[in-house]
This record gives structure tokens, C-alpha cells and sequence, in this order.
């Protein structure tokens, strides 16, 4: 009770003393005062826990000192006491905020001990009230704050995620979004996207990160890496850091959609909180989930212009590259040329072998085709056994000579069928972009010209 203070107002020098060492054998610390100034003084000066205030003080009375007191420390409870009972005063002290109201003449000492006790009880349990309320909203605050810094996070990821038209603009993105939302000394990713491409690699370090530091950190990820390979397992986050690492603390997931297979790394000195955790782990789920995406959509992609049977681009496709290559020829003023090629009897092997071995044909042919081909030129199935090529760069001279060697080629590629070994011939058309021609006319010249070698008697080359 030594630290909680009571200021005693009154005038009487009797009474002030006998309250006085009452109070203060109780074990509070009093301090005393004879008139309204010297109360006030004290309550400028000191904290004072409660007021026992005499109503009629000289200078300043003591519904007045009541009035200041609840206006400027509205934790301080007051009691006031009277030597007269008045109904008016009683209500007016309870209205501005007097914790009781007594009379001299019916005051014991023991009375005043049990009010006293509980006018402090009540200011502590006010007081830790109101501690609590701010607790619960500085609380309800710091949700709110964390509330819409995730929604900002939610937003960034939605942003940066979702626009990417390539896994390396994705990969970037992630890679940015998880070292600007984290205090990070390195942040790696190991990347690989198919069994016969080179591992990629990405990596991010503070200044003043130890070259064998993160020498070490880089062994780890891509060891982490060639493991996961093999684990088969999908998307997960591991929390600890392994032993022997380079950061006391690591984080690390694994993303993987189809033949893509990546490895996120991420390590500092200082743990990781739980939310953090977590915000990692959301990071690489929708990372992720849009890298699946990504793949779906160019799955989806290659089958619009694949043709389904050889794998090829298909008709609709060669049209718009036509037009593009075209344009590019035009442009730069570079020869165009168009092979046309169609199978020699094909109608025939259909009827005679079934048409499931007239797609071994087209797919055996297909094969060769798509393998033979000079590297800039493009291969399409135009329509049932009719395949096209487009050498861009190529005069009509020079495609005679690919032209030619394809069909030399053919004639002599056996193809696999369950009862015999079937051999094919094919017969080609040829024409080389004019001035006055557009993709139409230019597929109508080569198409032409096919019809000559089919008419010159098949397995021949004819230029139009």
C-alpha cells in the first residue's frame, strides 16, 4: 500500500491529523493539505491515487478540486466528506464523478478504512479495465495492419504471377516477390525444364555474404536439387535448416509442373517467424500453381497447332506462318520458296493394308520429314497425305536441291508395318515467292507444279 498515495484535504487540524495517522498506520503514504490551494498544488505535483477532500475548503472548495481533479486525472477516485448532510451537494459530487460521500458526524474510522479499500480496488480494476480495452484494440490494430499487408501481399502475387507469358518471367517475378517481402542474406533457385535441357540457375546475395558462404549455399541447393529429382514428390516446404548449412536459417520449396522442376532456397541468420513460414509457403504454392498454368497453357497451345496424328504443325498454323514469312521476305527482300509434297498411291495402301497402317505411313513420313529438314525450314501437315515446307532464305534453285534430296529419301525409308516392310514414294511441287504473289497464289503454284510430277508418272520433283 506504500506506493498508492492519498491526499487529505481538510481545514480542521484535529481531524486532519487523526485521519492522517489512521491512514497512514494502515500503510498508505498521505499527504496533507489545509486549504483548496495546497491541493491543488499537490495534485499538479504529485499522482495521487485517491482524494479525501473536505467540502468546505478555504480558496478552493472541495466540489471544485472534484471538478479538476476528474477533468485532468480521471483515474484518481475522490471521496468527499461534510460536517453537514446536503442531498444537493451529495448528488452534484456523485455527478461529477465522487467515488462516495460522507458525513463527519456518522464518520468511523473503520467505515473509512472499507471505503477507502474499495474506492482503490475500484480505481485499479477501472484502470486495468482500460489497459485491457487498449491492449484489445491496439491488438484488433495490428491484426487490421497485418490483415492488409497480406491483402497487399495476396494483390503482388495476383499481379506478379499471373501476367507471366514465360516460365522465366515467372520464375523472375517469384524471385523478386520473395526478396522484397523478406530480410534475406542469399535466395537461390535451381531450375531444371526437361530431361535433355542444361539446369538453370538464378541467385540473389546481400553485400558482404562470404564467397565460400555462398559457394556452400549454392552446393546445397543444387544438391537439394539433383535428391528431389529423384523423390518424385510434389510441391513442399521444409522448415529447418540441414545440418552444416550455410545459414542458421533456411527455407526452401520445390516447384514442379510436368518436366519443370525447381528448387527455391532462401537463408539468413535471424529465424524465421511462423508468418514468415508461411508467407514462404503461400509464395511457392501459387508459384507453383501458375507455373502449372503456364504448362497447361502451352499444352493447350501446341494442340491447336499440332496436328494429332504426326505431330506436326497443322494447316491452320502453316497459314499463319506463311503470311509472317512472307512479310519477313518482303521486308529484307530474301527468296521464299514452298515445297508441296503429297504420297504416291496412298488411296491404294489404304484399301490394300487398312487405314491404321496408312497412319504408320504418315507418321513414318512425318518423322523423316521433321528430321531431314534443314534447320530454319518448317514442316506441316496440310491435309490427309499432303505435307508442306516452307524455306524461307531459299531460292527456287537451292529448293530444288533440298526438294530433291527429300525425295530420294523417301523412296528409300522403309516403312515398319506389322506384316511387311512397305517403301513410299512421294511426289513434290515447288514454287519461289514473286513480286505479284500473295500465300494463295504462291500455294496455288506449288500445288500445281504437284500436279505435274504427279502427271510426269509420280516419284519426281516439278517446279511451276
Amino acid at each position: 500500500m506504500a506506493d498508492e498515495k492519498i491526499l487529505l484535504a481538510e481545514d480542521d487540524p484535529q481531524i486532519l491529523g487523526m485521519l492522517a495517522d489512521f491512514l497512514g498506520g494502515q500503510g498508505y503514504a498521505v499527504i496533507r493539505a489545509t486549504d483548496g490551494d495546497q491541493a491543488l498544488a499537490v495534485i499538479k505535483n504529485e499522482e495521487i491515487h485517491l482524494a479525501l477532500l473536505d467540502l468546505n475548503l478555504p480558496s478552493l472548495s472541495g466540489l471544485q478540486l472534484l471538478f479538476l481533479l476528474k477533468s485532468h486525472y480521471p483515474d484518481t477516485e475522490v471521496i468527499l466528506f461534510t460536517g453537514y448532510a446536503g442531498l444537493d451537494s451529495a448528488i452534484q459530487a456523485l455527478r461529477l464523478g465522487a467515488y462516495d460521500y460522507l458525513l463527519k458526524s456518522d464518520l468511523r474510522l473503520p467505515d473509512l478504512q472499507a471505503v477507502v479499500a474499495r474506492a482503490l480496488e475500484h480505481r485499479r480494476l477501472a484502470k486495468a479495465n482500460r489497459e485491457l480495452v487498449d491492449n484489445l484494440r491496439h491488438a484488433q490494430e495490428e491484426l487490421a495492419r497485418r490483415r492488409a499487408l497480406e491483402l497487399v501481399q495476396i494483390r503482388r502475387i495476383g499481379e506478379t504471377l499471373a501476367g507471366p507469358v514465360t516460365c522465366e518471367q515467372l520464375f523472375n517475378g517469384l524471385q523478386s516477390l520473395i526478396w522484397e517481402s523478406f530480410s534475406l542474406k542469399v535466395l537461390g533457385l535451381e531450375l531444371h525444364a526437361g530431361q535433355e535441357e542444361a539446369p538453370q540457375q538464378a541467385y540473389r546475395l546481400q553485400d558482404g555474404v562470404a564467397d565460400t558462404t555462398f559457394k556452400e549455399f549454392k552446393d546445397w541447393l543444387k544438391a537439394r536439387l539433383q535428391v528431389d529429382e529423384t523423390s518424385g514428390s510434389t510441391a513442399s516446404l521444409s522448415e529447418p535448416a540441414p545440418e552444416k548449412s550455410s545459414f542458421p536459417a533456411m527455407l526452401w520449396a520445390k516447384i514442379q509442373a510436368g518436366e519443370i522442376l525447381a528448387l527455391v532456397g532462401a537463408g539468413r541468420e535471424v529465424p524465421f517467424t511462423p508468418e514468415e513460414i508461411e508467407l514462404f509457403r503461400i509464395f511457392t504454392l501459387q508459384g507453383e500453381a501458375a507455373l502449372k498454368n503456364l504448362v497447361l497453357f502451352e499444352q493447350v497451345k501446341m494442340l491447336a497447332i499440332r496436328d494429332g496424328l504426326t505431330g506436326l504443325y497443322n494447316y491452320r498454323h502453316f497459314w499463319e506462318m506463311l503470311a509472317r514469312e512472307i512479310e519477313v521476305s518482303r521486308r529484307y527482300g530474301h527468296p521464299l520458296s514452298l515445297l508441296f509434297l503429297d504420297i504416291d498411291d496412298f488411296k491404294t495402301i489404304n484399301d490394300t493394308l487398312g487405314h491404321p497402317q496408312g497412319d504408320e505411313v504418315l507418321k513414318t513420313l512425318a518423322a523423316y520429314l521433321q528430321n531431314s529438314a534443314r534447320h530454319a525450314d518448317v514442316v506441316y501437315r496440310y491435309g490427309g497425305e499432303e505435307f508442306v515446307v516452307i524455306l524461307p532464305q531459299t531460292s527456287l534453285e537451292q529448293a530444288g536441291e533440298v526438294a530433291e534430296r527429300l525425295r530420294r529419301g523417301i523412296s528409300h525409308t522403309p516403312i515398319p508395318l506389322p506384316t511387311v516392310k512397305q517403301k513410299i514414294t512421294v511426289s513434290i511441287g515447288m514454287a519461289q515467292l514473286a513480286p505479284e504473289m500473295d500465300g494463295e497464289a504462291l500455294v496455288k503454284a506449288a500445288d500445281t507444279a504437284l500436279y505435274q510430277a504427279k502427271q510426269g508418272g509420280k516419284n519426281q520433283v516439278c517446279a511451276s
